[in-house]
Parts: structure tokens; C-alpha cells; sequence
């Protein structure tokens, strides 16, 4: 088997076991030839097929199984309604540059995460949030980002360390940008949402710098910051937006969930919107609070590293943050109190699709 297809098994093997239904693939791969009737595995993997630590075996293992064994695999997959997982290990996931934004580049992108803990005021500290830095950091490492990470900065320092980082030149050699905050939040007169510097106070002095949310990603247009034209940029808000409370409201039925755009052919101007190719991700709704676990971290941040380290490699981040928000509607405060999650694109029109771990020159021959 090529390096390649044993390589692909491998990155895939975690995200797409959990998908096959084996009853229907293993007599696939028998009359594939993928695994001979006689093999000395076959006796020991019928005992318990079911398992999942089976099926990771079997899928493994193919590895081992010749010069056509990929061929018949996918071949296997396909006659046996696993046509998604034939298209991952076939690289078709990772194509189409037209719907698709280009993520090849090592490091795969820059990540900036600027977390405020203790304040000079009478905010509370922000307890436990120090585990949301330190698990988003391991993270985005793990999957080929170049962290930077921020504590405890002034509404003017907040500005000035993001408007340092928009203008990096490494900018112009990687695929993508993650901008993460979080703090203390709240709602101004404007209803704009306010993130609050270590040095808030409620009658701000005159000499006091406000800090939009607005103001963050003003850093990252076109025109601010060329480096980043046309790729991903992701900002993520982890701050309260306000005091109201949500609170879930009784159903009469209730459902637990488990867990291609076409290109615009003839719209192609030789110029780009400035506020373009964004998703501004928001841990509450607009005037809402946002809640955080004061032993284990915030409850979004938590959800959303168990989501990207499960499914990054292989669903876009439309998706995930789907996926997020899905998991997010099942925490509750003891008195019913919940939280929801928003979701904005600033012409945010292709799929990114992260490929933790997979390069360009992984895909030559």
C-alpha cells in the first residue's frame, strides 16, 4: 500500500471508526479480498465485531494487506453505504479550491488568545479561567497552529496587542487567523457588545480605552490587514454581552441530538470587501450573559476544544460550531438558566476545513 493511503488511514482512523456499521462492510471486504477467508485475524474479530475496538483493528490492519488493498477497500466502502468515508480517504474532502479556503500552510495558521482573569476594580475574577486558555493553547498546537497568548491586559493594551498581531508579516505565509478573547463583558448604551479591559469600571474615567468587540476584528479587513485577504479569519468571544438571563422553557416532546455551497460562477470584480472572509463567533446572545465553571473553565471554551479535538479533521468549521451549539443547549444552572451561542459571516462563503496534522507535501506522490 502506498504511504500515502497508509498515512490517510491513520489520520482518519479516530473520526471515521465510529461511523462504519461493520455488520455490512466486513462482508465487503471478504468478497473484496481485502482479507482472506482464512486469515488468522478472522476467528478472533467475529467474537466481538460489535466493539468499536474492532472495528479500529480491522480498519488498521488493512494497512498491512497489500498493494490493492486501498483500491478494494474503498470499493468495499461504496457497496456498503460508506461513500462519505470512501470520499475521505480519497482526498475529495480536500479539494475543490472553489468552495473550499486552501489549508496547507505549517504552520497551519496564527491563533491569538488574549484571556483576563483578575481585575482592579470589584469584578470578580474570572476563576478557572485559566484552564480555557491553557486548553484552547494545547489545542490549536496539536492541530499545527502557532499560539500566542495574552493575561490579565487594560482596555488599551487589549488594542494594542491585537493591532500588533493584525500587522505580523508571518500573516502572509499561513492559511488562516483564530482570535480569541476573554473577559468580563457587557452591553454599552449603542448595544454594542463591550469587552472589559482589567481596568473596567463601571463610570469609566475619562482617560479609560473601550474596547468593542467591533473594534477586534476592525484590525483584520482587507485594508488593515492585506496579509490575511481572502483566508479565514475566526473570532471567538467568550464575555458576557449584557445581564439578561436566558432560561429553557418546557416542551411537550424533547429530542437529544447526536453527534457544497456552489461557487458564484459569473460574479468574479478584480476588487474584495473589505470586511470579508470572517466568522464572528459569540459565546451568548446579544444582552446575555455567558456562564463559566469556576473549577473547570468556561462552558463554550470546554465544549468547543472537546468538539474540534473530535471532528476537526473531518467537518468544516461551519459545522463544528454547529456541533458547539448542539452540545451547549444540554447545560443548564441549577434554577433552569442556559446559554446560546451566535454565529455571524462576514462574507464567510467557503468551507474551512482545519486538517490538523495534514500538509501539502503529505499529498504528493
Amino acid at each position: 500500500m502506498h504511504r500515502r493511503d497508509r498515512k490517510r488511514i491513520d489520520y482518519y482512523c479516530e473520526s471515521v471508526v465510529p461511523k462504519i456499521d461493520i455488520t455490512t462492510l466486513f462482508p465487503k471486504l471478504l468478497e473484496n479480498k481485502v482479507y482472506n477467508r482464512d486469515d488468522v485475524n478472522i476467528s478472533t474479530w467475529t467474537k466481538s465485531l460489535g466493539d468499536q475496538d474492532t472495528v479500529k483493528d480491522i480498519f488498521l490492519t488493512i494497512k498491512t494487506r497489500g498493494p490493492n488493498a486501498c483500491k478494494n477497500l474503498l470499493l468495499s466502502l461504496r457497496q456498503s453505504n460508506h461513500g462519505n468515508i470512501a470520499d475521505i480517504l480519497e482526498g475529495k474532502s480536500i479539494s475543490s479550491n472553489n468552495i473550499r479556503y486552501p489549508m496547507r500552510s505549517k504552520p497551519r495558521g496564527l491563533v491569538l488568545v488574549i484571556s483576563n482573569i483578575y481585575f482592579d476594580s470589584t469584578e470578580k475574577p474570572r476563576l478557572a479561567a485559566e484552564h480555557d486558555e491553557a486548553n484552547l493553547k494545547e489545542l490549536f498546537k496539536q492541530m499545527g497552529f502557532e499560539v500566542v497568548t495574552h493575561q490579565n491586559l487594560t482596555g488599551q493594551q487589549i488594542k494594542e496587542v491585537v493591532r500588533t498581531f493584525s500587522k505580523r508579516k508571518d500573516l502572509e505565509k499561513v492559511d488562516s487567523c483564530f482570535v480569541f478573547i476573554t473577559s468580563h463583558g457587557t452591553e454599552d448604551k449603542m448595544n454594542n457588545s463591550e469587552i472589559q479591559g482589567t481596568d473596567y469600571q463601571k463610570d469609566a474615567p475619562a482617560n479609560y480605552e473601550k474596547v468593542l468587540c467591533s473594534d477586534i476584528y476592525d484590525y483584520f479587513t482587507v485594508e488593515a490587514c492585506p496579509q490575511l485577504a481572502e483566508k479565514p479569519k475566526i473570532f471567538v468571544f467568550q464575555i458576557c454581552r449584557g445581564e439578561k438571563v436566558q432560561k429553557s422553557v418546557a416542551q411537550s416532546r424533547v429530542s437529544i441530538d447526536s453527534l457544497a455551497n456552489k461557487a458564484d460562477e459569473y460574479v468574479r470584480g478584480l476588487t474584495t470587501r473589505n470586511y470579508s472572509d470572517m466568522l464572528i463567533v459569540q459565546a451568548t446572545l446579544p444582552g446575555h450573559v455567558a456562564y463559566r465553571d469556576e473549577i473547570t473553565g468556561s462552558w463554550f471554551i470546554q465544549i468547543l476544544c472537546k468538539v474540534f479535538m473530535t471532528y476537526a479533521c473531518t467537518e468544516h468549521i461551519q459545522d463544528l460550531f454547529s456541533m458547539i451549539d448542539a452540545h451547549l443547549k444540554y447545560l443548564r444552572m441549577p434554577d433552569n438558566k442556559c446559554q446560546t451561542s451566535t454565529v455571524e459571516s462576514r462574507e464567510f462563503n467557503k468551507h474551512c476545513y482545519l486538517h490538523p496534522g495534514l500538509y501539502e507535501e503529505d499529498l504528493i506522490d
